[in-house]
């Protein structure tokens, strides 16, 4: 019996490993590296977008973390208990990413980064999910964050003159290779802030 189970047990990690290594690209870790290359390629280039992208990421971060902590003290409803930070900064991340190389592409090209990116974007999303590590209400909250988000800045950047977009993407290649697989726990410290903040619900 145990021989028989053994497949079925390697396959259930073999999936897991997988997910792990998609969600892996949603991490702090990988995502604040990204954005900080997207700042520095975006003062290049249009100082008024990197302003946005700014303040675009203050808006995702900002409003994932506090909902998070008060989520944490006084959920809405049974299901959501924390809007999913992977999610809403990949969602953001990404998602400029995908928006900066699409406007420079075209044809067949664009098409395929577009597919790629929101490709890439979802999987994410859904691995969070697999991984039980959030609820459907939850990550759809954080689609949300990050679309809003992504939004503020597209709006600017559509303003922006035509930008070389190979430095960004060989930056990006980059950093990923460097910092996939590391994981940096912001969950812990938003906790302790919850508790510092005696946040609950009340009655």
């Amino acid at each position: 019996m145990i021989g028989a189970d053994a497949p079925g047990v390697e396959r259930i990690g073999n999936v897991k490993t997988w997910l792990v290594a998609i969600t892996d690209f949603g991490d702090l870790a990988v995502s604040l590296p990204l954005a900080a290359a997207m700042l520095i390629w975006l003062l290049h280039y249009s100082p008024r977008a990197a302003s946005r992208w700014v303040l675009a990421l203050a808006v995702c971060a900002g409003l994932t973390a506090s909902l998070k902590i008060v989520f944490y003290g006084c959920p809405p409803a049974a299901d959501i208990h924390s809007p999913s930070g992977h999610t809403s900064l990949s969602t953001l991340v990404y998602g400029a990413l995908t928006f900066v190389t699409a406007i420079a592409w075209s044809g067949s090209r664009r098409v395929l980064v577009i597919g790629s990116g929101a490709g890439l974007i979802l999987a994410i999303a859904v691995s969070r999910l697999l991984l039980d590590a959030h609820s459907v209400p939850e990550a759809g909250l954080g689609l949300v964050i990050g679309t809003v988000s992504l939004a503020m800045f597209i709006r600017q950047y559509l303003d922006a003159p035509n930008a070389k977009v190979w430095p960004l993407l060989i930056a990006a290649s980059l950093l990923i290779s460097i910092f996939h697989g590391r994981e940096l726990h912001a969950e812990q410290y938003l906790h302790q802030i919850t508790g510092y903040l005696h946040v609950h619900c009340g009655g």
